[in-house]
């Protein structure tokens, strides 16, 4: 390579991969999996289930309690007390037919759960007896919708 175009050459492929490790960056941050937007991902669930917390436990109405938020696996989880039913003394089968229909549809068209939606990877709810053994659990994902 003559001398004259070294310097020039060099120049062009230096510009060609900063322009190119930028344009794989640019693409990366658009990427929802990358691992910067799973950690912006989890600090927003992070600071939402704080926020929720604050306030909680809560009587919802006279047969559910709100307990508590937790961030899953990139995804929201809120755990509710039905603060009448034993577990040893109720049909929990029906009882979940009867919630599930509801959530589901809660979850598909609320605005207010679409950033769960649309971000997160799961919004699950957890139903507890009055002891505060599990009765049940429904984990919704937006393929759902």
């Amino acid at each position: 390579m003559p001398k004259p175009w070294r310097k020039p050459m060099l120049i062009s492929i230096f510009t060609i991969l900063v322009v190119g490790i930028l344009a794989l960056q640019w693409n990366h941050d658009d990427d929802p999996y990358s691992v910067k937007n799973r950690n912006d991902l989890y600090q927003t669930l992070i600071e939402r289930s704080g926020i929720l917390n604050r306030d909680l436990p809560k009587l919802i109405d006279m047969n559910t309690r709100f307990e508590r938020a937790e961030v899953v696996d990139y995804g929201m989880r809120y755990i509710y007390s039905l603060v009448k039913v034993d577990r040893y003394q109720h049909d929990i089968p029906s009882i979940q037919a009867q919630v599930e229909p509801v959530l589901t549809d809660y979850y598909c068209t609320l605005e207010s759960m679409a950033f769960y939606r649309t971000q997160a990877d799961h919004f699950t709810v957890r139903y507890l007896d009055r002891q505060g053994a599990t009765l049940f659990e429904l984990r919704l994902t937006p393929s759902q919708c």
